[in-house]
């Protein structure tokens, strides 16, 4: 997919979830009316992208926040080999959601998380 359309179809849903969520505080609920929309669009990347790129897909949407997502509030921790927690972050500092084997930020951005789906998840239909 080339970037252009899939930005178009990305932007399309934030946009239609941003309407949603305004109508949703004047006590209109139009969840149900906009899944199909996510629905189709998930059945279109299923045709593209393997099952796990769908995920990411989900992840970012849905987890990330579009992007969106402050993840630096609070300390995160991690199980050394002895089962002791040690800091990994502190509060406040600079870090996305994901990353690869190198510790490298993943699917943080639009640009980066279409890459990342073009380059480790397309299906190859020859």
């Amino acid at each position: 997919m080339e970037y252009s359309d899939f930005l178009k179809v990305i932007l399309g849903e934030k946009k239609a979830y941003e309407d949603v969520h305004k109508v949703y505080k004047l006590g209109i609920d139009l969840t149900e009316f906009v899944d199909i929309y996510h629905g189709i669009i998930k059945s279109l990347f299923n045709e593209i992208y393997d099952d796990e790129g769908c995920d990411w897909y989900d992840w970012f949407v849905y987890e990330n926040e579009y992007g969106q997502r402050d993840w630096s509030k609070g300390d995160t921790y991690e199980k050394d080999e002895n089962g002791k927690s040690k800091l990994i972050h502190k509060d406040g500092e600079v870090r996305h959601g994901a990353h690869d084997e190198n510790g490298n930020p993943i699917c943080y951005s639009f640009e980066s998380l279409w890459e990342h789906l073009e380059t480790n998840h397309k299906i190859k239909n020859d």
